[in-house]
């Protein structure tokens, strides 16, 4: 490489026009010297090096620039010239001898002839003129010094090697002067043969401009595709173009890694050849017109893709292919991103305050309140049992604020351990921790911008956190882990609990002045017990409904008649599982239609009976049978089966949860005092 530099001029000054197309001009001696001199004149439009070398020694020096940086033309000459065109994938531009230029060289040849022939007068010397021409002599120049005896010799060469041998013929031949290229005329001028230079300036020149032209639209050319490749890059998915041949023209690295082969192998290679199970051959017959396509799973390896192929149509005529390949593992990621991002949105938000049913005083007061709520944006606690609707008047006052159309982003603070729920909260910086991922994660806080935050569970969220918490809702900025700027947030905060968070505070487990940053909208959810019968009615009607439309049933009045006859039964229940346990009962029903369509009153009350076992629990004195009261025992029997079934259900949810008792609790809307009491039962 070395050797190379130092061999290569560059024309115009260092780093000057490093986005211009870049033209080599390639030539020894007089050549490279005319060639350098008339290089100035297009030095404002393309970017010339000169590069003196011929033959082999040419072909290495261009090789070698080619690959440190894309050459877009050479400008060369004669059987050197004609060398490196056969041995470089690079555009040659031949300088070419006019007539105009042949009589105005051979002229000066006359006189350089003539003056040599005059100084050996007494010797009898001939002012002959030799022409040496590249590869072959001039039919018409012959025939013309046939009729005319101008005394001008025609010679010929082929290569390096025939150059020698050349002017040993026009020493032989004892010719006066020679126009030739500029190898001959160097070797002419050392045997003592005086020499024109076969290449004028305005041939060099013309050259040169034939040479901008091509290099500017080679390098337009290359740019487009460079472009092309950066596009590409930047997709996931897998994609090729194929020409008219079904040759690759252009692809990405992912299509490259589909393929299990290194882009660089690829250009160039029949796709049919490479992978035969994606061949273009259907758009590549005319099959498909413009702006049609046809897709299709095919397996590849192991992989499963959805391939998409497109002709390509250039003026008309149909020019190639595009085919796109998507990885099955791709689209699942691309659908579970979407469904998630959509369900971030104040779109998924799925209730309103209106569906809060209910037309009890108690159910009444809830809406009301929580309209007036959704007029403001302080923040609210909603507390309540377990079940009793937080979530879904949380959602609906968000739903019916100026901020409806934002984020409405959830987390259950009890569901996540403390780094867990802190990384979730609040993000975390590229190398906060081990494993961090990398650029870092966007905590719910920032994602909330704009939006609600909605906390589940307030009052188990560990007090380490609190502090964090009470920042944000102070300072209204968010500190990722790691990080040392803090990020600016406009959000709401709606919380809940089921927990006294006032007894909290209390006993020291709940921050003071996080609780009265919590609590400055506050809002009670009554428990189905609180409600009355004809809330429970009126939310159950609402859930067979919901369900009925899910699972496409027609027997709705006959399910709607034994939903009235279910909770006749249940008057008095205590409801410790408030709205889950009245849904899981709808849902019990449903499941188990078959035994209660059509079946008379008393045999339909004894069915039920046994399908649902908490009816022979009941309200005694404002306690339920689990807390101790008197209970109804129909029947041994029966009560041993009721027994049975709840302790398989709490084992299963045990189960389900890993042991997690605090966990079976919520599912089950029971007290971990009444889980233990179930247990040793």
């Amino acid at each position: 490489m070395n050797e190379t530099r130092s061999m290569l001029q560059t024309v115009a000054p260092p780093g000057f026009g490093k986005s211009l197309p870049l033209v080599l001009t390639v030539g020894r001696h007089r050549l490279g010297q005319v060639l350098e001199r008339m290089a100035s004149a297009v030095s404002d439009q393309v970017r010339v090096e000169h590069v003196s070398a011929s033959f082999d020694e040419a072909v290495q020096a261009v090789e070698a620039l080619h690959a440190a940086q894309p050459v877009d033309a050479l400008v060369v000459a004669g059987a050197s010239g004609a060398w490196l065109r056969e041995r470089l994938d690079i555009p040659v531009v031949m300088i070419e001898v006019g007539g105009f230029d042949l009589l105005q060289a051979l002229a000066q040849a006359r006189v350089l002839a003539e003056r040599a022939a005059g100084a050996r007068a007494e010797q009898g010397a001939r002012a002959s003129i030799g022409l040496v021409s590249f590869d072959q002599i001039s039919d018409q120049l012959q025939q013309f010094e046939a009729q005319f005896g101008t005394g001008i010799v025609q010679f010929s060469y082929s290569g390096p090697e025939d150059a020698k041998a050349c002017v040993q013929s026009l020493r032989e031949q004892d010719v006066g002067a020679v126009v030739a290229p500029g190898l001959v005329a160097e070797l002419a001028e050392q045997a003592g043969i005086p020499s024109v230079l076969l290449y004028s300036d305005g041939a060099v020149l013309q050259a040169l401009r034939d040479a901008v032209l091509l290099a500017r639209h080679r390098h337009a050319e290359r740019a487009r595709h460079q472009r092309l490749e950066s596009v590409l890059g930047q997709l996931q998915d897998g994609v090729v173009a194929v020409d008219a041949q079904g040759r690759i023209q252009a692809l990405n690295s992912t299509m490259a890694a589909l393929l299990g082969t290194p882009m660089a192998a690829l250009h160039g290679r029949r796709l049919d050849e490479v992978a035969p199970v994606l061949g273009a051959g259907l758009v590549l017959q005319g099959r498909l017109r413009e702006g049609e396509a046809s897709e299709e799973v095919v397996q590849l390896a192991l992989r499963t893709l959805s391939v998409r192929r497109a002709p390509i149509v250039e003026n008309g005529q149909l020019a190639g292919a595009l085919l796109v390949c998507r990885d099955q593992a791709t689209i699942q990621r691309a659908d579970r991103s979407l469904r998630a991002s959509a369900g971030q949105r104040g779109a998924g938000v799925r209730w309103r305050i209106e569906d809060y049913a209910g037309d009890s005083a108690a159910a009444r007061r809830v809406r009301s309140l929580a309209r007036q709520f959704a007029a403001s944006d302080a923040t609210v606690l909603i507390q309540g049992e377990s079940g009793t609707g937080k979530e879904l008047v949380a959602q609906g006052i968000h739903r019916a604020s100026a901020r409806a159309a934002q984020p409405f982003l959830a987390v259950n603070c009890a569901a996540l351990g403390e780094s867990l729920l802190e990384s979730e909260l609040f993000g975390y910086d590229e190398g906060a921790f081990t494993g961090a991922r990398r650029g870092g994660k966007t905590g719910l806080i920032e994602a909330a911008h704009t939006g609600t935050l909605f906390l589940d569970e307030i009052g188990d969220m560990p007090l380490a956190l609190q502090s964090r918490l009470l920042r944000v809702l102070q300072e209204r900025e968010v500190l990722r882990v790691g990080a040392t700027t803090p990020v600016p947030v406009d959000l709401r905060v709606i919380a809940a609990t089921h927990a006294d968070l006032q007894a909290l505070v209390e006993r020291g487990e709940f921050r003071r002045d996080l609780y009265y940053r919590l609590a400055v909208l506050r809002l009670q959810t009554p428990g189905l017990a609180q409600r009355g019968a004809e809330d429970v009615a009126a939310m159950a009607a609402a859930m067979l409904h919901q369900r009925l439309g899910a699972v496409g049933v027609d027997q709705a009045d006959g399910l709607r008649r034994v939903l009235q006859t279910l909770l006749e039964m249940a008057e008095g229940h205590a409801w410790p599982g408030n709205a889950r346990e009245l849904d899981n009962w709808v849902a019990r029903l449903l499941a188990c239609r078959q035994d209660l369509l059509g079946v008379r009153e008393q045999g339909l009350k004894t069915s039920l009976l046994e399908l649902f076992p908490e009816l022979a629990w009941r309200e005694v004195g404002g306690a339920s049978c689990a807390e101790g009261a008197q209970k109804l025992e129909p029947e041994p029997s029966l009560r041993q089966a009721r027994l049975t079934a709840e302790r398989e259900r709490v084992r299963e949810v045990l189960q389900q949860v890993h042991g997690d008792q605090r966990r079976a609790c919520e599912v089950l809307g029971i007290s971990r005092a009444t889980l233990w009491r179930r247990l040793k039962e």
